[in-house]
């Protein structure tokens, strides 16, 4: 074995140790949750449920209707969806809604000047009545308890912020089953990295936070250049604040807000690339620290097996923490996909893995230099 293979054993030795080491923590973090328990007392919190939608016509109608039919009392819901420069049917679909419900506290505001999703939120926020604040996107599914869940953590705890568990459904091809899976892992590492205190991500789709706090870290002002990252901006910002104590992940099936998977690859990529943007902008440790270990091993995984064409040594050893990934992933996957109901999803686990590996290492590096297409608009 020569001395640039025992090199690249040694990084990749490396890199490994730190990942597991990483998902380990996320992982028994994700165990440490417990569902809270239901308080007896009625709740007492105005909550405004914020939905910026642009070209929603297909989505926003059975949103807004899962809002019609939660067991939380509806003179404690205000309901605002801001319509972001809409080019379709979005606003009648809303209308339509809003008429067939006259005595439900709608609000329909138009965003004014700036466009994009933060924009829409600042702006609601400013006229919004509720203490608490949540959020979700048009094209959600809100199961009934989804507000009661939610203000019922709130009102028992000290949080400033909780994120919400959101799954995919109606997979109905091997693509929407890979992102189903995948984007499990994802909800579970945000889960579990809140869960030790040392959060990196959560979810816009299932977000509440109180409006004081929004107000207090000044909102999106000083990221307000980045379309993406309303939510981890905003977490991050919280964090800082009021400390890790303040954030926390919400473990009740009673809360799971549910979206769709992209219909196709170029839609996928779109989406990823737009995510992982922001990255540009992190300046939080803990977030920095595992967005490089995360991508640098697997980085360092996949340009091994690409160097085993020329020393085949190396595909041994690729092969070797491969599998190792693949033991040190399963347990959160396991745990959140009982969670959510979708222990099938865990038959394509192992594709999955394989496929991670390579999409990880050319996103990584694609999300930082190339421009996207988010709601028909083009983001350099």
């Amino acid at each position: 074995m020569n001395s640039f293979v025992l090199i690249i054993v040694a990084f990749l030795f490396s890199f490994f140790i730190a990942y597991g080491i990483l998902i380990g923590f996320y992982t028994i973090g994700w165990y440490l949750l417990k569902q809270p328990a239901r308080s007896k007392r009625k709740p007492v919190s105005r909550v405004s449920v914020l939905i910026p939608a642009r070209n929603e016509e297909a989505n926003i109608a059975a949103c807004l209707k899962d809002l019609m039919h939660q067991d939380f009392p509806s003179e404690l819901i205000e309901i605002i969806v801001i319509n972001d420069h809409s080019e379709d049917d979005t606003l009648e679909k809303i209308s339509e809604v809003v008429t067939d419900y006259p005595d439900r506290q709608i609000q329909v505001v138009q965003l004014r000047g700036k466009s994009g999703k933060k924009a829409a939120i600042t702006q609601a926020i400013s006229t919004a009545s509720g203490q608490l604040i949540l959020t979700t996107d048009a094209d959600c599914r809100l199961p009934e308890g989804w507000i009661s869940s939610m203000v019922n953590h709130y009102e028992q705890s000290d949080s400033k912020m909780i994120s919400g568990p959101v799954v995919f459904h109606q997979e109905n091809s091997l693509f929407k089953k890979f992102q189903s899976l995948e984007f499990l892992s994802l909800i579970a590492s945000g889960a579990g990295s809140i869960s030790i205190k040392a959060p990196i991500m959560c979810n816009g789709a299932n977000l509440a936070y109180e409006k004081k706090a929004f107000e207090a870290v000044s909102g999106y002002a000083s990221d307000a250049g980045f379309v993406s990252g309303d939510d981890v901006f905003l977490l991050l910002k919280i964090k800082k604040q009021y400390g890790s104590d303040s954030v926390h992940f919400l473990k009740d099936k009673n809360a799971i807000v549910k979206t769709h998977a992209k219909q196709n690859l170029k839609e996928f990529l779109q989406q990823r690339i737009r995510w992982i943007s922001k990255s540009r902008a992190y300046t939080n440790l803990a977030i920095v620290q595992a967005s490089l270990i995360i991508y640098l091993f697997n980085y360092m995984l996949f340009a091994t097996a690409l160097l085993g064409i020329w020393f085949p040594d190396l595909l041994m050893f690729a092969l070797i923490f491969l599998i190792a990934k693949i033991i040190i992933d399963f347990p959160i996957l396991l745990g959140i996909s009982s969670f959510a109901k979708k222990q099938k999803l865990l038959w394509f686990y192992l594709a999955l893995q394989i496929i991670y590996v390579i999409y990880v290492s050319l996103i990584g590096f694609a999300g930082n230099f190339l421009g996207f297409n988010w709601k028909g608009r083009k983001v350099k």
